[in-house]
């Protein structure tokens, strides 16, 4: 039984910029084989028991031969698993993605291939560059510049006649080497190149010179690979067309919560940011709860979705009816619990923000009769010094996974717009035990305030407005009066 290879184009880097079909490619894959440069927020596509295989070439490291990749590709689709082959750009662009298509058709496994965006020209674009422009450059032509010996040397007489953009991949090591084959030619030394370093990505870098100085430039500003070389009149448009590189976030790295479908992160990217998003805990561990005769209960506050879930399991344990809730007072507090206990066709006594509002708790201490309060670990602490119910710890809260894909060296930034998320992220720092206490800290309103002051963090930004809007534009004052004490 044959399963399916397919070679995906991941595209340049930005993980947006993946075609429709790719991501339905990542959402149906059994085995992922992937390259060094691919972008792994692309990974979120992935069924959890996706395999996933590096298969990246690591400058200065033993790597994997294409004859291994190859016969990976062959073994695991002829156990009958859907395959995806995912490399960054296009396949079929010095993606060694035909070879791999040979190998497959040979070996006589079915392979289809999604094509991606090239870096060769999204890179450009981002960059601010045109590839072609009326009466500028009416062609372009694209290179790679990884020449392994002489065997395997450019056609520089035939190059150097062209009249269109050039576009080098992968040709940092001989940048010098370009630059004289063409000057050599006859290629005017006034000519406008430019070098993008990371194009797409949060990290890109670009610059421009001319052929005879931008030797001399990549090594003053120390440009590195992954870049593009570009070569060609068209660079001149790239101070004027460059909409990424003027983004007001641009190059500036934030922390925020990754929750589902978040519009935060969204609106940072869009003002250019590099966003890392610390993971939700994922690990609710149930306590055993020991709660007095419901008939005896006149009001519950219930602090969090989760332990209003775990209240409605401790129900079925003891073969209690909901109906029997109905002379409760119940009170939620956060808008996912709210929605949570009306979804369940539940009538709210009270609903509020958060558990620490003044006004809230002016109103609690005036209520009479018996009350408890359902809670997790987290909110345990926070909850007592505020109301004075007998409270009772229904789960316990961790991370599935305790590694992260980011250290505080890394971030400048951490937005935090509600108290949950404060509450997360007090839990992930005691994680990571790396210093974030330095850091500054976005926010909304008084109670996340609460909660990060009462955990020591004081770098605190407090938004104009409660809306997300107010966070994002926060940011970015933020970092231009941080330009401006420079």
């Amino acid at each position: 039984m044959s399963g399916l290879v397919t070679l995906l184009g991941a595209g340049p880097g930005d993980a947006e910029l993946l075609t429709l079909k790719g991501k339905r490619r990542l959402q149906e894959a059994d085995v992922l084989v992937f390259d060094r440069l691919v972008n792994q927020e692309l990974f979120q596509h992935l069924k959890s028991d996706c395999e996933k295989i590096d298969v990246g070439k690591k400058p200065g490291q033993p790597c994997i031969r294409q004859e291994e990749i190859e016969k990976i590709l062959i073994e695991k689709a002829r156990q009958g698993k859907r395959v995806v082959r995912l490399k960054s750009g296009d396949p079929y662009i010095f993606g060694r993605g035909g070879e791999e298509g040979v190998k497959l058709v040979e070996a006589g496994v079915d392979f289809e291939v999604v094509p991606g965006i090239t870096s060769a020209v999204a890179g450009l674009t981002y960059a601010g560059i045109p590839m072609t422009y009326r009466d500028v450059a009416t062609s372009f032509h694209v290179f790679t510049g990884h020449l392994q010996d002489a065997s395997e040397a450019l056609n520089w007489d035939a190059i150097s006649h062209l009249k269109g953009t050039l576009v080098f991949l992968m040709g940092m090591k001989n940048l010098q080497t370009i630059c004289e084959e063409l000057m050599v030619r006859g290629y005017d030394k006034e000519t406008p190149v430019a070098i993008i370093e990371w194009a797409t990505l949060p990290q890109q870098r670009s610059i421009d010179g001319k052929l005879e100085t931008i030797i001399e430039l990549a090594e003053k500003h120390q440009m590195k690979a992954p870049s593009l070389i570009v070569i060609g009149d068209v660079v001149a448009f790239r101070e004027e067309l460059n909409y990424h590189e003027k983004l007001p976030l641009f190059g500036r790295s934030l922390l925020v919560q990754e929750t589902p479908n978040a519009k935060l992160p969204k609106l940072l990217k869009d003002a250019g940011a590099t966003v890392y998003a610390f993971q939700s805990p994922s690990k609710l561990l149930a306590k055993e709860l020991q709660l007095p005769q419901l008939s005896s209960i006149d009001g519950l506050v219930v602090t969090d979705p989760s332990s209003w879930n775990f209240f409605v399991a401790y129900l079925q344990q003891e073969d209690l009816d909901i109906r029997s809730l109905s002379h409760l007072k119940i009170v939620a507090s956060g808008h996912h619990t709210i929605k949570t206990i009306k979804e369940a066709g539940i009538r709210l006594y009270d609903q509020i923000n958060d558990v620490a509002e003044e006004n809230f708790v002016k109103r609690m201490r005036e209520q009479e009769g018996n009350w408890i309060i359902l809670t997790s670990d987290i909110k345990e602490k926070a909850v007592s010094e505020v109301l004075s119910f007998p409270i009772h710890t229904t789960h316990s809260v961790a991370f599935e996974s305790e590694s992260f894909a980011y250290h505080a060296e890394d971030i400048q930034l951490i937005c935090l717009p509600n108290s949950a998320a404060a509450y997360h992220f007090v839990l992930m720092a005691e994680k990571t035990q790396e210093n974030w206490k330095e850091k500054p800290i976005v926010i909304m309103g008084d109670n996340t305030r609460s909660v990060l002051e009462k955990a020591g963090y004081h770098q605190l930004i407090e938004t104009e407005e409660r809306t997300l809007k107010s966070v994002c534009e926060a940011c970015q004052t933020f970092f231009r009066r941080e330009s401006e004490n420079e």
